[in-house]
């Protein structure tokens, strides 16, 4: 019996820009690689009613990218810090915010935690809770343990190694996708909103992973965004203007005009995860929804990798008007 195959997740497949918003999670400054040949791609072994008619009455099952299959369960275990006081509290969750930064964020179902890729570093943030929180300190002359034949930390904190934190290997729960804007939480409302939804929508999956009537969902967003513009792509960020790290140019502005293939850093097309696909711990966060989509250089998604979604991106992203499908 085939058994279903668990991975640990380490970076979504993702393709957003906290990551790549195309095709794989690949780390800051490397070039992602180029989507698979979409006109091969098929989900679940269906192919588009034109398609299959051609390959008679048995079809060979197509082939699909890895990170689109559904035999893959995608999992995010990170290290877990115990927290004090009430997380329900917005100014006790921002104080942790402001002291441990992006392991701690809210969860689609309303909680608080702070969850780290390294466990050393989970137990030199943990034994700074009380400070934070504003009670007595840790002991902070103990070192960080590894629980014997698990993956779980301890650190004592006290006289007695009874008196100690834990810091718990456990699944992350996924980050509510309500972007932070001045202390608001707000949703993504990108300008594909009212393309039917392909035929999947999931945390971490890719643009390129599912279709809607027939058409890979990548290629119908970008056929949108071409009816739009006299057959020509057009960036949804055009004018946008961030920090370059180029000799002599301090600012960069995104381009109009989109070339889809294009060597150029600058024209090449990028079907973007505003909501990014793996959130700040690497873990998947932004769905593969069409509101959440926007059609960007590759220039532009490789500045966004690993960011949060800043104030300006998210006020742009919303002001966009709807396309006509």
């Amino acid at each position: 019996m085939l058994g279903v195959l668990v991975l640990g997740f380490v970076g979504v497949g993702m393709a957003g820009a906290c990551a790549p918003s195309e095709p794989g999670s690949v780390g800051p400054g490397v070039d992602p690689p180029e989507p698979l040949g979409e006109s091969a791609l098929a989900v679940k072994g269906t192919f588009p009613p034109n398609e299959r008619a051609s390959l008679g009455s048995s079809p060979p099952i197509p082939r699909e990218p890895l990170e689109c299959s559904d035999m893959f369960i995608q999992q995010c275990k990170r290290y877990r810090i115990q927290l004090l006081g009430d997380t329900m509290n917005p100014a006790l969750r921002a104080k942790y915010k402001a002291a441990f930064g992006s392991a701690c964020y809210v969860s689609v179902s309303n909680t608080f935690d702070c969850f780290y890729k390294d466990p050393l570093k989970a137990c030199e943030d943990g034994v700074l809770v009380p400070d934070v929180f504003g009670a007595a300190e840790y002991d902070k002359t103990y070192n960080c343990q590894q629980v014997k034949g698990t993956k779980d930390w301890w650190r004592q904190v006290g006289p007695d190694p009874a008196i100690k934190i834990d810091i718990t290997y456990q699944d992350a729960p996924l980050e509510t996708s309500l972007i932070d804007v001045d202390g608001v939480p707000t949703a993504i409302n990108g300008p594909y909103r009212n393309l039917p939804e392909p035929s999947k929508v999931l945390p971490g999956k890719e643009f390129r992973c599912y279709r809607i009537d027939g058409v890979v969902q990548r290629e119908r967003i970008l056929e949108i965004n071409k009816k739009a513009h006299g057959g020509k792509i057009h960036s949804d960020f055009a004018g946008f203007t961030w920090p370059c790290n180029e000799k002599d140019k301090p600012i960069c502005t995104e381009e109009t005009e989109l070339i889809d293939g294009s060597p150029d850093l600058a024209k090449a097309v990028q079907v973007h995860h505003e909501v990014r696909a793996a959130d700040l711990r690497g873990c998947r966060w932004g769905t593969n929804s069409n509101t959440n989509a926007v059609v960007i250089s590759r220039k532009l998604n490789r500045f966004f990798w690993y960011k949060y979604p800043s104030k300006e991106e998210v006020d742009w992203v919303n002001k966009l008007a709807p396309y006509t499908p």
